[in-house]
């Protein structure tokens, strides 16, 4: 169950990281390194909000902007006699109506005015992102880790590094679906040394020219996936 901090605002954030090791940018993906998300940058024209001032003060400056500031002004000030408070939202972050819902009479009642009630929003969104960016960070520097762990390592890294990637993929490629990839690279589980490892070994057992589904000198007859990790036990005949 999601806990209420969590729910009110929650920022996108999946990785902030700014380099390999570093906790920085996005983790190295070292099976599909072109498949590694570009960065998003914001584009088109119009208000452009100030990094230094909180999300309600930028939507007040856009308002003030487009001509609507008296009435984004005297809004900000008002006191919603029925509880309903109004808040601006940084891109990526969606209100929790249910759980503004729930608070909104007691902000009411402590005399909380839109303005003030934007305020603590802005206030909790900011501890939020910050927790986010660290808890990336962390895994970011995971993430790294295993992959410098599985470039050292003495049965699939160093010479045999280039070998092993190239049989993990035709593994993923061959045996995979388009799921697992995604849960590779989205978790940054495709990093990890033991999982490289397999996919390797795995790998090794499908012939480019002698594909496990019939081919040059194969049987041309398909063979169950699981029988590829675990030849002695495919069936007979």
């Amino acid at each position: 169950m999601m806990s209420t901090h969590e729910r009110i605002g929650r920022p996108d954030i999946a990785w902030s990281a700014e380099g390999a090791g570093s906790g920085g940018g996005e983790p190295e993906n070292i099976l599909f390194p072109a498949d590694v998300p570009q960065q998003r940058t914001d584009g088109g024209e119009g208000y452009q909000a100030d990094p230094g001032k909180a999300d309600g003060e930028n939507a007040l400056a856009k308002a003030e902007r487009d001509g609507e500031g008296e009435a984004a002004r005297g809004e900000a000030d008002r006191v919603p006699e029925d509880g309903k408070y109004t808040l601006t939202m940084p891109d990526g972050i969606a209100v929790d109506e249910e759980l503004l819902g729930a608070l909104g009479p007691d902000f009411r009642e402590l005399g909380l005015t839109n303005g003030e009630a934007q305020k603590l929003a802005d206030r909790f969104i900011a501890i939020q992102a910050g927790r986010a960016e660290a808890r990336g960070n962390v895994w970011g520097e995971t993430v790294s880790k295993w992959a410098d762990d599985a470039k050292a390592d003495s049965e699939i890294g160093g010479r045999r590094w280039d070998a092993t990637v190239r049989d993990s993929r035709r593994f993923v490629n061959n045996m995979g679906t388009p799921a697992l990839r995604e849960y590779l690279e989205a978790s940054g589980g495709g990093n990890h040394p033991e999982l490289i490892r397999i996919f390797a070994k795995a790998g090794a057992l499908i012939r480019e020219d002698d594909p496990a589904t019939g081919g040059a000198g194969g049987t041309g007859r398909p063979v169950d996936p699981a029988h590829v990790l675990f030849p002695n036990d495919a069936p007979k005949g």
